[in-house]
């Protein structure tokens, strides 16, 4: 296995960590996990012939010694003491990576919305003119019907159909005991 100290020079060699770094945009918080751990824990998956999945990212982290997590930040003091890192953030981590290095030209502002999105949408209503009626469609009803489900062979005929509201009746009636008192009660019969 490679040692960490190794993988960490040559994501540090390679520069690229700051410049994905920066091609992110900036929250109200700042992210625990940075690009240059979120590497290395990839690194740390790969000399380990794990399997390139986030979860193995993220326990390859976790698996590191305290010293090494609390340098990493992948354990950070919060104010309600320290924070190990979940994988629900290096998973955010990671989406705002692939998101950011998918786009032709990095300008450092959010992925586009996608084409069927509420702004896109909205964008689209605000284009069109007051003046002009909103068109309304006729309903057509669901668009989709359930399948029946598929009987079984029956042996005889099938059996009638309930009314709606109409209850099984019961097999037989429970056996409850009444009390007179708190203190004697009546065997049930």
């Amino acid at each position: 296995m490679i040692p960490l100290a190794v993988l960490e020079d040559i994501i540090d060699a390679s520069a690229v960590a700051p410049r994905i770094e920066a091609m992110l945009p900036i929250g109200v918080r700042a992210r625990q996990l940075t690009v240059r751990t979120l590497l290395a824990g990839m690194c740390l998956t790969q000399a380990d012939h794990r399997p390139a999945h986030l979860t193995r990212v993220h326990q390859a982290l976790t698996a590191l010694s305290e010293d090494d997590q609390r340098r990493l930040g992948v354990i950070a003091d919060w104010k309600d003491g320290p924070h190990r890192l979940t994988y629900r953030q290096t998973e955010r981590t990671f989406g705002l990576i692939t998101s950011a290095l998918a786009k032709d030209a990095p300008d450092g502002s959010p992925s586009p919305p996608s084409p069927g999105s509420a702004t896109t949408c909205s964008r689209h209503r605000s284009q069109t003119s007051s003046k002009t009626p909103a068109r309304r469609w006729p309903s057509t009803g669901p668009t989709w019907k359930p399948s029946p489900a598929p009987r079984p062979p029956a042996a005889g005929p099938a059996p009638t159909p309930k009314p709606p509201g109409d209850t099984a009746p019961a097999a037989a009636p429970a056996k409850t005991a009444s009390c007179f008192t708190a203190t004697t009660c009546r065997p049930a019969s």
